[in-house]
């Protein structure tokens, strides 16, 4: 079968950007090829270019081919209507309903391809019509089935966690009201597109990739003429590059004294969350532009063929938000870490034993940002009196590390030891857990299907877990790991000295590991999935 994958970033980046979702997208690509399957990738809302060198603002929307990654045809729109990543929609919401100018580019697109399968991971840089599209029939062409996966919220939460303000969990838009004030968009989505296009002809590739590239764009006659890619991120602040620009403006302020962390169980946010999956309370008011988007996003996902839910919860939550129960489909992901592990069998040594007694070895893994949990980690282990930090060795290998450095130090000297290290590649993850006692992973968010619980256990590293999202699906508590009350720091506290107080359970839970799927086992029911569609659209 021609399968399409769509997502916002590029196939070839992985999780270097669009995070856990293009590792995925990237893996699933690579096993979906090798299982025989012709497989495409589309990526939009990223790159913009000016129509003309005396242009400023983007030109006309278009598709355009990359060269080849494997045997993955890559294409990605350029000046999509649609900005990517979401927070730079943010103030405009119904422009991920209907963009008519993508649409139509889209839908020519649809009809040279021809795909059998339209599986869309996101919805960021695309519109729900573009979802639509992939099911207009041409004079040769019987129009896809189209498959949805749910690895976010973002259908149904702009904000993409579902969490109000970003720290507690959202259970009642107001009809899309409180949406409104919810987050900031760093700019109005126009100016985003313009100020992209004004640096666009800030960086080139090299003439050796842009040959290849011209030598593979022969499908659909489409060239690959002088694409450029854009600064990422521009400088930040402004000029220093006069006198002017570097004198006192206004008052000298002294610097605010270094912040220290204040623990206040009395904060909204450290509320506990339960893993209730119910709808928004009914509401009478007028519908407000993001409560619009929301309707749109059901009904639009209902239209799929499926629509993928990656864990239980998703599902239910899904459900309950009004998505035609026929198209959901639970189907967990599977992982290249099981097979990266197997690949090395000799770092998969299993940690010394506690006697005579030895600190306990803890991971954090991932990302630090709030949603993934490592400032209430830090929370959590402030509430632990120092004998029981004096028998906690933490590792923290984290995305982002900086910004947790002086929650980390004051524990530092009351833990037995700290390790930390910055960002990493997925083919160093077995040797960083190798030896290792127990996996963390304290989400504070309903987290969809986190990527880190089966790399843990593809490592043979039991996980002490939030009972949130998709986690309860993968750990069985006091089986192969251990979960504490969503958000909650005190029960994560308690879990600790249990752990402190009972080491010898983690051998038994690590005992207890089956490894997750692999990728290419994920594959191969994905593949199943979609000849199902294609038989029942036949």
């Amino acid at each position: 079968m021609r399968v399409l994958l769509v997502n916002w970033s590029n196939v070839w980046e992985g999780a270097s950007r669009g995070g856990g979702v293009n590792g995925y997208l990237q893996g699933l690509a690579l096993e979906l090829a090798r299982a025989g399957h012709d497989v495409c990738s589309l990526s939009g809302g990223w790159v913009y270019a000016p129509g003309s060198a005396l242009q400023s603002g983007p030109g006309p929307c278009t598709i355009r081919r990359h060269a080849d990654w494997h045997s993955v045809r890559c294409f990605e729109v350029i000046n999509s209507p649609v900005v990517a990543p979401g927070i730079f929609q943010f103030d405009d919401p119904l422009g991920e309903v209907a963009a008519p100018d993508l649409e139509c580019e889209i839908t020519r697109f649809y009809h040279l391809l021809e795909p059998d399968i339209v599986h869309f991971h996101n919805i960021e840089g695309f519109s729900a019509g573009c979802v639509d599209a992939a099911r207009t029939p041409s004079a040769t062409w019987p129009g896809a089935q189209v498959l949805f996966s749910l690895h976010n919220y973002h259908t149904i939460c702009p904000q993409v966690y579902l969490m109000r303000g970003g720290r507690v969990a959202c259970t009642d838009s107001d009809n899309g009201h409180a949406c409104a004030d919810c987050t900031r968009s760093p700019r109005d989505p126009g100016e985003e597109r313009r100020i992209r296009a004004s640096e666009y002809d800030k960086g080139v590739p090299d003439d050796a990739a842009r040959e290849t590239t011209e030598a593979r764009a022969g499908l659909l006659g489409l060239s690959w003429g002088k694409i450029k890619r854009p600064i990422e991120v521009p400088l930040p602040g402004q000029p220093a590059a006069t006198r002017e620009d570097v004198a006192v403006r206004g008052h000298a302020v002294p610097p605010p004294p270094v912040a220290l962390p204040v623990l206040n169980p009395s904060d909204p946010s450290w509320s506990p969350l339960e893993n209730n999956a119910g709808a928004d309370p009914r509401n009478s008011r007028p519908m407000h532009p993001f409560g619009k988007r929301r309707r749109a996003m059901v009904e639009m996902l209902s239209r799929c063929s499926r629509v993928i839910a990656v864990s239980s919860f998703v599902h239910r939550k899904f459900e309950a938000m009004g998505v035609r129960r026929e198209a959901l489909r639970t189907l967990p992901i599977g992982t290249r870490m099981t097979e990266m592990a197997a690949a090395s069998p000799e770092l998969l040594f299993d940690p010394p034993p506690f006697e005579p007694p030895r600190p306990i070895r803890i991971v954090f893994l991932g990302y630090n940002n709030y949603y993934k949990g490592l400032p209430m980690l830090c929370d959590a282990l402030e509430l632990l009196d120092r004998a029981t930090l004096g028998r906690l060795h933490l590792h923290v290998f984290a995305k982002d590390i900086a910004a947790a450095t002086p929650r980390l130090v004051r524990l530092e000297s009351r833990l037995a030891a700290l390790t930390t290290r910055g960002e990493y590649t997925p083919e160093q993850i077995p040797a960083l857990l190798s030896g290792k006692d127990l996996g963390l992973v304290p989400s504070v968010w309903w987290d969809n299907g986190p990527q880190t619980v089966l790399e843990f256990l593809a490592c043979r590293l039991p996980v002490l877990g939030a009972a949130l999202g998709g986690i309860p699906d993968m750990i069985t508590h006091g089986e192969n790991g251990l979960l504490h009350c969503g958000n909650d720091r005190h029960d994560l506290a308690t879990k600790l000295r249990e752990v402190v107080a009972n080491p010898s359970i983690l051998a038994m839970l690590r005992a207890n590991i089956k490894p997750p799927p692999t990728m290419g086992e994920h594959a191969a029911k994905m593949s199943e999935l979609y000849a199902e569609c294609v038989a029942d659209g036949a």
